[in-house]
């Protein structure tokens, strides 16, 4: 039960990872097994369901490589609360833009009287009751991460940070260039000034830091930077260019 990935960020130990929004368990037994040290399953931009998680964690942990991470669709104590007692454990928060925020996002995820989650006695997340101190010892292993993308989220991230019950940052270049007024530039010189600002100050609060960007010479440019778990890409953008390079090599 202990959360491997969690323990592996917080000692500075560099994880790479994919993000995976095919919500195919096939496909997640097919990447699971490539060696990543950790796999994200995205519910935020996916048709994944609670089953389509969990059907695909059990496929990607039978592999015995890697760290399964999940994206609930918002920061929802409704929909956090299902994907704990499932045994998912490492949660990134979607948009999460000030400290009371992170604050709820906590919350949800701790049981009281320090937050609100809901007691289940048999679950998967407790091995169906047969872990009996599991209320006990969970809340060391739950790695809660926030993820900042907008400007007001980076102005406020040492606040963020030092939520208590916060286990890391994750920056989101996508739509924190939208919220910069240049979506999709992902050569835009100030949108690296502001990440490179914010990976220095989230160090100085001594949290580890993610990210995910898909073209090489960028997940290269953010491991230099000092990110400590980077996705390199994901699961739907590497069939579909496989796919295309193949029409293109073979159809005239």
């Amino acid at each position: 039960m202990k959360n491997i990935f969690k323990q592996n960020i917080l000692k500075n130990s560099f994880q790479l990872g994919l993000w995976s929004n095919l919500g195919s368990e096939i496909s997640a037994d097919t990447i699971g097994g490539a060696g990543f040290d950790w796999i994200l399953l995205d519910m935020e931009h996916s048709g994944n369901t609670i089953n389509s998680v969990l059907s695909q964690t059990q496929a990607i942990e039978s592999r015995g490589k890697t760290s399964v991470i999940v994206r609930p669709a918002w920061n929802d104590p409704v929909l956090i609360k299902p994907l704990l007692d499932s045994g998912l454990n490492s949660l990134i928060i979607p948009m999460v833009n000030t400290k009371e925020e992170a604050l709820n996002a906590v919350k949800a995820c701790l049981y009281p009287p320090k937050g609100i989650r809901g007691v289940a006695l048999s679950q998967r997340g407790n091995d169906y009751g047969r872990i009996k101190d599991y209320i006990t010892f969970i809340e060391e292993n739950i790695c809660l991460i926030p993820q900042l993308e907008t400007k007001k989220s980076i102005e406020n991230l040492s606040s963020i940070a030092n939520t208590e019950g916060v286990s890391g940052l994750f920056i989101g270049p996508a739509d924190l260039s939208a919220d910069m007024g240049i979506i999709g530039d992902f050569d835009n010189i100030d949108l690296w000034k502001l990440i490179e600002k914010a990976v220095k100050e989230i160090k100085k609060n001594n949290k580890p830091v993610g990210t995910l960007i898909g073209r090489k010479d960028l997940v290269q440019r953010c491991i230099d930077m000092g990110f400590d778990f980077v996705a390199c890409g994901t699961d739907s953008t590497l069939l579909a260019r496989s796919s295309d390079d193949l029409v293109k090599t073979f159809k005239k």
